[in-house]
């Protein structure tokens, strides 16, 4: 019963993420299909680095067909606000451009005046282009949890809190790794990703991409923010569970994309790399 006398408090919604039905997988699938072709095909021409026509229509297609797919399954699916829908959308437009357009644009800009150093492995081989994408996208990762934790819906931000045994557990395993010295190791893998974002944003298209990554993170929030002040135009609060996690999963996708991106790019037009002594 309510504190008054009334009627009983309804109980609380489930804040388990929502099941996507078989046709959003579909969407999903076509969109993946259509940004591989797109990624195998386009990217041809002669020179010693890719002309900026054929990483905008990459970047356009990608962009394109992957946010189409998330707008979809966002309204139809999720049954979101088109308001919220069109900010989560855009945020990823962007994020797609500066995936495939601005960061190889500025990586092969550099690259032309300073070589790769190549300890083990760069952006331009398999598993320097897989760590790189795996340590960016844990950043895209930790920036996107943090903007969801500032302005998410308060009562569904504990769903996706980092548990305290998992915090001791990782802050005992770093303590190992620096007393066995491990961290050396740590310091040379990720000489791939560092160089990496060492040349997009000292490129001239660096300040562009800090602008386009603030500017989805400020389209994310606001989505957020929107559910947060109008809770009666969310039919499930599972719906926003399912947001977050369908959010960080585009941001997953678009890096596994990058990855055979960069490759492809890499195989017709070589970054200049340098072995230290």
């Amino acid at each position: 019963m309510s504190a008054t006398g009334g009627d009983p408090l309804p109980e609380p919604p489930g804040e388990r993420p929502l099941p996507l039905p078989r046709s959003a997988w579909i969407r999903l699938a076509a969109a993946v299909g259509l940004a591989l072709v797109a990624i195998a095909l386009f990217p041809r021409a002669r020179g010693d680095r890719p002309p900026l026509a054929s990483l905008a229509l990459i970047g356009a297609v990608i962009a394109g067909v992957t946010t189409v797919a998330l707008y979809t399954i966002v309204r139809k699916n999720l049954r979101l606000p088109s308001r919220v829908a069109a900010s989560f959308a855009l945020a990823f437009v962007l994020i797609a451009l500066v995936k495939f357009l601005l960061a190889p644009l500025g990586l092969y800009e550099v690259n032309a005046m300073k070589a790769l150093d190549d300890y083990l492995g760069t952006v331009a081989d398999p598993v320097g282009a897989s760590i790189t994408a795996g340590t960016v996208f844990g950043l895209y990762a930790l920036v996107y949890w943090i903007v969801y934790r500032v302005v998410g819906p308060r009562g569904v931000r504990s769903r996706v809190r980092v548990r305290k045994r998992t915090l001791v557990l990782g802050l005992v395993v770093l303590g190992l790794v620096g007393l066995s010295g491990a961290w050396l190791i740590a310091l040379a893998v990720l000489v791939a990703p560092g160089q990496y974002l060492e040349f997009v944003f000292a490129s001239g298209a660096g300040v562009v991409v800090a602008a386009a990554l603030a500017i989805a993170a400020t389209l994310i929030g606001s989505a957020f923010k929107a559910l947060e002040r109008r809770p009666q135009v969310v039919p499930e609060v599972g719906a926003i569970v399912s947001l977050f996690w369908l959010g960080l999963g585009f941001l997953a996708l678009y890096h596994v994309l990058w990855i055979v991106y960069v490759l492809v790019l890499g195989s017709i037009w070589p970054l200049r790399t340098v072995t230290p002594k």
